[in-house]
């Protein structure tokens, strides 16, 4: 009786107060259900673990993400295939209870709700997808970059960014199949054959891609990110380039919380733009300005800022075996993160040759349109799960 009435007073109240948050309302969806419904009764249901927001927001207003776009495609491979989707939040625990009596034939996503999805439904399909690295790995080494800067500048940090979505007790379970936009080779101890993909970037329709004047442009370099400065590497950068004057560090991303963390100063060769919209000619502008975009991340799937730099010709400078190995010969890799080898790196990129560097950049550009775009996410990911699916029939 006491449960009957509590629910009654809530929603009264809710029905007063609620088009006071429309905004919010909109913003917080967390679950999807029925999508390509068939009214069928024996039609197959599947379960994505990701993000639902997408379905909620005015797309045309939506630049900076890319992870929408590639939802849409996942949901419209899976649509083909014939499934019933359902699409909830991966670590929000509240959707569980709108499909406590649902029963699915896959389960694929990650996070919270993933692992217990794929527990609950233990004779699924459940397809593991990995947007980050290993979180043992990612863990492992932000706590050495945070350590790396408590011992430069006396000021502890928290971890930002390791297990956040994926935490070690995920990997107790061994799921049907795992997809990873990162590294292969830390899966492969417990999967035979983990299945790479390249995640998508952001593309702005009014850039042509133009030889540019290398011989300013190579003392430029942007790093594209966001929240995580320090995970990211962008504290390394600023004690480097804060001792020099001959080289140009452009930052876009940077977020308030990380601005304090870190104690940044703009100075003539440091400038910070604060959230960049790819879209606009602000970024064509410094895209015209700089030769490389670099991010020495500790950990990485693998960065959309990244795949959006290479998309616009930029020549990538990354960490490696920190998620981008499969770059191969279209990146520059940095074997070391301590402040002595990336500054004797950069000396030696800013006086790389311009011949040199246009041809490098072209490769990167083309490498990138041949990659990234999302129509080739869409059939990369066709493959693999007809793959799996008929593996497992």
């Amino acid at each position: 009786m006491l449960k009957k009435i509590h629910k009654k007073i809530k929603n009264k109240i809710w029905s007063i107060i609620k088009d006071f948050f429309i905004d919010q309302r909109l913003n917080d969806n967390t679950v999807v259900q029925n999508i390509n419904y068939k009214c069928s009764y024996d039609q197959k249901k599947l379960l994505i673990c990701y993000k639902a927001q997408g379905f909620f927001v005015n797309m045309g207003t939506n630049f900076g993400r890319t992870v929408f776009s590639e939802i849409f495609k996942i949901v419209k491979v899976f649509s083909e295939l014939g499934y019933c989707i359902d699409i909830i939040d991966c670590n929000a625990n509240i959707c569980l209870s709108a499909i406590k009596e649902k029963k699915y034939d896959v389960v694929f996503g990650f996070g919270d709700n993933f692992y217990y999805e794929a527990k609950k439904n233990h004779s699924a399909i459940s397809i593991l997808y990995m947007t980050e690295n290993h979180p043992d790995f990612s863990l492992r080494e932000e706590t050495k970059r945070i350590e790396y800067f408590y011992e430069r500048h006396k000021r502890k940090a928290q971890i930002e960014r390791s297990g956040n979505f994926y935490k070690s007790y995920h990997f107790d379970k061994k799921y049907s199949h795992v997809i990873t936009l990162g590294e292969t080779e830390i899966l492969k101890e417990q999967y035979s054959h983990p299945k790479s993909i390249y995640p998508t970037g952001i593309i702005n329709s009014d850039f042509a891609y133009k030889i540019k004047n290398h011989k300013l442009a190579k003392k430029n370099f942007l790093w594209l990110g966001s929240k995580g400065a320090i995970h990211k590497g962008l504290d390394i950068l600023i004690d480097i380039f804060s001792k020099r004057d001959d080289i140009i560090l452009h930052v876009c991303g940077l977020t308030r919380e990380d601005k304090k963390q870190i104690n940044f100063q703009c100075r003539n060769n440091i400038i910070d733009y604060g959230h960049i919209n790819i879209k606009s000619n602000l970024f064509l502008k410094i895209i015209e300005t700089c030769t490389y975009s670099i991010l020495p991340s500790c950990s990485e799937g693998f960065a959309t800022s990244i795949t959006t730099g290479m998309l616009h010709g930029l020549i990538p400078i990354v960490m490696k075996n920190s998620g981008f190995n499969k770059l191969g010969q279209s990146a520059i890799f940095l074997d070391d993160y301590k402040i002595e080898f990336i500054d004797a790196k950069l000396t030696e990129l800013a006086n790389i040759d311009e011949e040199h560097l246009s041809s490098f950049s072209k490769k990167v550009f083309d490498f990138a349109r041949e990659n990234f775009l999302i129509s080739t996410f869409e059939n990369n990911f066709r493959t693999i799960i007809k793959e799996f699916l008929f593996t497992n029939d």
